[in-house]
């Protein structure tokens, strides 16, 4: 039996932090929510205690953790977020679908938003002293503005923030 061809089943993207593609080194760890909510297919980085709690990715010095994966346990399901103390599901390697502020195509580098509003959204090009560049991630895909799209991890990561102009 052959591999069916990707895109033949499903033409539409699937929901932020649901895993999009079939990978043997998918790796999911789970965290601690701590501080504001986390919604799903966000960026997160460190929590106080970084063995066990995470939060949304909003510091241009944080360290990245992974993406707040899909769950039906989160407490705010209905808003599709992790509340306070909720276990995060985090994606640390493997394909994730994440939210594109802007338009991507496959060989954009992959930027997260640290500052400003949309804080924990990726996007290709620089908005200086807001993102920064994290490396050990990669499009998956090319998509439009203000779309579901899909991001390559695998670990290790570093995030370089983009110096104000």
């Amino acid at each position: 039996m052959t591999i069916p061809v990707e895109g033949l089943y499903l033409s539409k993207a699937l929901g932020l932090g649901r895993i999009a593609e079939h990978n043997p080194k998918t790796n999911i760890r789970s965290y601690a929510a701590e501080g504001d909510a986390i919604p799903f297919g966000k960026a997160v980085m460190d929590g106080t205690d970084p063995e066990k709690q995470c939060k949304l990715f909003a510091s241009g010095t944080g360290k990245f953790r992974g993406i707040a994966g899909y769950s039906t346990e989160a407490s705010d399901l209905d808003n599709s977020q992790y509340l306070a103390k909720d276990q995060v599901a985090v994606v640390d390697q493997g394909v994730v679908t994440v939210y594109a502020e802007e338009a991507v195509e496959i060989g954009n580098p992959v930027r997260i938003v640290h500052t400003g509003e949309g804080k924990g959204n990726f996007r290709a090009s620089a908005l200086p002293g807001n993102t920064g560049i994290l490396t050990g991630a990669e499009w998956r895909e090319s998509a439009p503005a203000g779309s579901a799209v899909k991001l390559y991890l695998d670990p290790p990561f570093t995030f370089i923030k983009d110096e104000v102009a």
